[in-house]
């Protein structure tokens, strides 16, 4: 048997979610046979309702010999070249390097770097907690480089999932340097579809679709005309947006040789996320409404050692 007090980061998730984070590495059947038979207890009664809604202080107890997951379970890894734009007790936003992924289950990874600080500096403490996880809001790919945004608790995890979707609350801007200026400005619509053959994403100006999931918006600003940089704000999020678009247009993103990228300029990509901007936000982030951060990355000495070279 296993017993758990609900705390702040547990709230607001149903009972069954709960037990599925932490029993992680127990089969589901196990997990909703425990409900089919009683053997979950929320303060002291059986409840096979998977839809409860836990608050901060319920009292759950699971009735089987099945361990919970270890949560001090965690290699620490070095962190030493971790790069922390801002902090406070709610976020952490970092400027990641190329190369670096955000998770991976093998390798060290951004998400990896972010908790080995945490716990290293008693800023997390792993069995304090049942369910939750610092986690990133938000991905980049491994090759670009710039601005990760981390929830330190649940509260502020929700709120800035929500936020992202938003696009009113959070906006994401993108420094692109690309193989010339063809790329047009302004705003831009397609849809993005994925080609099975080709391993890539491909955008597309087809008005027909519907499906919403398939969507794209950017708007781009082109910054140095000279040296081809626009500046990307992103509307909708979808996997290689981005690169996608400036790929229909004809105008790679330097070193993109997924996307068709001809010239090669010393390995670095052309892809920055450059900066964030807080806004309208109503509930406990609402500090953070007007803060801008911006990454430390940019092109200046690539270009400059790269123009008529």
């Amino acid at each position: 048997m296993a017993k758990f007090t609900a705390t702040s980061n547990d709230t607001g998730q149903t009972l069954v979610k709960f037990v599925k984070k932490v029993y992680r590495n127990t089969n589901l059947s196990i997990i909703y046979k425990w409900f089919r038979k009683g053997k979950i207890k929320v303060n002291y009664k059986k409840q096979k309702d998977l839809k409860y809604i836990i608050s901060e202080n319920d009292f759950i107890e699971v009735f089987d010999s099945e361990l919970p997951i270890d949560r001090n379970k965690f290699n620490l890894v070095d962190f030493s070249s971790l790069k922390i734009l801002y902090e406070d007790e709610n976020i952490l936003v970092t400027d990641k390097e190329q190369g670096l992924e955000v998770h991976s289950p093998v390798k060290v990874s951004l998400d990896s770097m972010v908790r080995s600080y945490l716990i290293s500096s008693n800023k997390f403490i792993p069995d304090n907690e049942n369910s939750y996880v610092i986690s990133h809001v938000h991905r980049i790919d491994k090759l670009t480089k710039g601005i990760v945004i981390y929830a330190k608790n649940k509260a502020t995890h929700s709120s800035l999932i929500e936020a992202i979707k938003d696009k009113e609350k959070i906006k994401k801007y993108y420094l692109v340097w690309a193989e010339n200026s063809l790329a047009p400005i302004g705003n831009i619509k397609g849809q993005l579809n994925y080609s099975d053959l080709d391993k890539r994403m491909f955008f597309s100006q087809d008005k027909k679709t519907k499906d919403r999931t398939k969507q794209v918006e950017q708007i781009h600003e082109l910054i140095s005309e000279k040296n081809n940089i626009y500046r990307v704000q992103i509307l909708t999020g979808r996997k290689h947006q981005i690169r996608a678009v400036f790929s229909y247009f004809k105008c790679p993103i330097v070193n993109d040789n997924k996307y068709k990228a001809k010239k090669q300029y010393h390995g670095t990509f052309g892809l920055i996320a450059s900066c964030i901007e807080f806004l309208n936000f109503d509930d406990h982030l609402s500090y953070l409404n007007g803060l801008i951060i911006q990454s430390n990355y940019n092109f200046n000495d690539k270009i400059n050692n790269n123009i008529g070279g």
